[in-house]
């Protein structure tokens, strides 16, 4: 003899699931319980975080041609941050927003630097952090990407090849160009142009916000040069550094941007060459950070 059960359909479940949800990034409509928009790839849950605060989180583009340490300078800038390093203080929001602080301590813990980041947008590390300041009584909630300097270059070359870097390009509230100083001390002058191309597509981005005849859109941008522990002048005078070895960059940046600084930062006091499975690589011998946490703070105090 069978027995029927009655059982409840809560439907309103389903409906929740069902409800869409706007990308933070691109802006396409995706379904609430998907994990990476359909379109950019960028986590949906930083939608979900941004849509429990009162204020958008604010955008920032790092922008940079690969090999030039963007992944050890912000890994290592987030695990200062969130240790309170220079009166600022970050709160990460989310369990993806550790991946990058995790890969690069682990790696450095180790004797190394972290792998290149992939080009897939999928396998990139973004942060969500609300920054508190001991001079400001409001946090800020900040929301950016390492992106592979493979894809900036493939974004150069085709603008809209990744969804997400166009949407970042349109949206910051701010820009951090990182460059090699390494390379720019040796005469390699090759990286530039991935950073030319990309501040000129921001003349068709709308509302041409890096126009400098438009007061409305002074928008920040800090000029970085990684690797500054092989030229100690890069460290203690950056904008004659800039000036004497990267005229054209530095130029391009001021005739496009009203508000523009130069940094120097190094994450190693000292480095050296090892052959590594059969490869000759560079590895830090120590950990010295110097000038990480400066360019983030300026451009935190411009735009909040």
């Amino acid at each position: 003899m069978s027995q029927l059960i009655n059982v409840p359909l809560e439907s309103y479940l389903l409906a929740q699931k069902s409800a869409p949800i706007d990308c933070l990034i691109c802006g396409r409509e995706n379904c609430s319980s998907a994990e990476r928009c359909t379109r950019c790839s960028a986590p949906i849950a930083l939608s979900r975080l941004a849509g429990e605060g009162r204020r958008a989180p604010r955008l920032i583009s790092v922008v940079g041609a690969s090999g030039v340490g963007k992944t050890v300078f912000l890994g290592t800038m987030m695990d200062m941050l969130v240790r309170r390093v220079g009166g600022l203080r970050a709160a990460v929001r989310g369990p993806h927003s550790i991946g990058l602080q995790q890969q690069t301590t682990t790696a450095l813990a180790s004797g190394g630097y972290p792998d290149p980041t992939h080009t897939e947008a999928e396998h990139w590390n973004w942060v969500h952090c609300q920054i508190e300041c001991s001079r400001r009584g409001r946090p800020t909630e900040i929301v950016f990407a390492d992106a592979a300097g493979e894809a900036w270059a493939a974004e150069a070359d085709h603008p809209g090849a990744y969804a997400a870097l166009s949407a970042l390009l349109a949206k910051s509230a701010g820009l951090i160009v990182v460059a090699d100083a390494q390379r720019l001390h040796a005469g390699d002058h090759s990286d530039d142009f991935v950073v030319h191309k990309l501040l000129s597509q921001l003349e068709e981005k709308p509302g041409r916000w890096t126009t400098r005849t438009n007061a409305l859109a002074k928008r920040p941008l800090a000029l970085v040069f990684t690797k500054a522990d092989v030229c100690q002048s890069c460290l203690d005078r950056p904008r004659e550094f800039a000036e004497a070895h990267a005229a054209s960059l530095l130029n391009d940046c001021e005739a496009r941007f009203a508000n523009i600084r130069v940094f120097g930062a190094s994450v190693a006091g000292c480095s050296a060459i090892r052959e590594l499975n059969g490869r000759r690589r560079n590895v830090p011998l120590r950990i010295e950070p110097q000038g990480v946490v400066e360019p983030f703070g300026w451009l935190l105090s411009q735009i909040a």
